[in-house]
């Protein structure tokens, strides 16, 4: 999901009708240039550290909810990471059933898979633990690819592309995450929208990559 191009917090259209309303209000004294200049110079600092600040804050929100929400066609990333998650866990389980199993690499999927179901539901921790749960299977596919008979190669096979087709799509989902916190860094690099994202709580999301 892509963001918007940058944002800009002109003041313009019945935001400045408004002003223009107040200021024919204002009592005889309030209506000289100087007086009805600050009054103005403060709404105007209401309507841009406030419009403009709930719209950032929205702005942040939209890019965080990348990372969780389902796409058009109802598939989101942890949808995406249960599957990979099922997938691991079929081939780790027929694995154990390989007389000849390297027990290391059995042992270094079953703990990955258990870190991975315990890993905290953000971005980075996700990550880490989504490298090691690839890697350890991998490496665990590897040791048994070839080496055992055809009905459970087979098995390992299914199993194992099931798991690479997951992984790819998360990895997929994630770039495209990944470039809608690049849009939204760019859009608060920029005043006053780097003053507003302090003052709003509106931080940057992180990313879906190593720390």
């Amino acid at each position: 999901m892509q963001l918007e191009q940058q944002e800009t917090f002109a003041i313009h259209g019945p935001q400045l009708e408004v002003l223009g309303e107040v200021e024919t209000k204002l009592p005889a004294p309030a209506k000289k240039r100087s007086t009805a200049s600050l009054v103005l110079v403060a709404l105007a600092l209401v309507s841009v550290f406030g419009i403009g600040g709930a719209k950032l804050k929205g702005v942040y929100k939209d890019t965080a909810r990348v990372y969780t929400a389902a796409d058009k066609y109802g598939h989101s990333m942890q949808g995406d990471f249960e599957t990979q998650a099922d997938a691991a866990a079929n081939l780790i389980k027929q694995a154990g059933y390989v007389d000849n199993a390297p027990a290391g690499a059995l042992q270094t999927a079953q703990d990955a898979l258990t870190a991975w179901n315990a890993a905290d539901a953000t971005p980075a921790s996700q990550y880490q633990a989504n490298r090691q749960l690839y890697n350890a299977v991998d490496s665990l596919y590897a040791a048994l690819n070839n080496k055992v008979d055809s009905t459970t190669q087979r098995t390992l096979d299914d199993q194992y592309n099931a798991f690479v087709s997951a992984q790819a799509t998360i990895e997929r989902a994630a770039a495209e995450y990944n470039l809608s916190v690049d849009d939204y860094e760019k859009t608060v690099s920029q005043f006053p929208a780097s003053l507003l994202a302090g003052l709003w709580g509106a931080q940057t999301p992180e990313r879906f990559a190593a720390q």
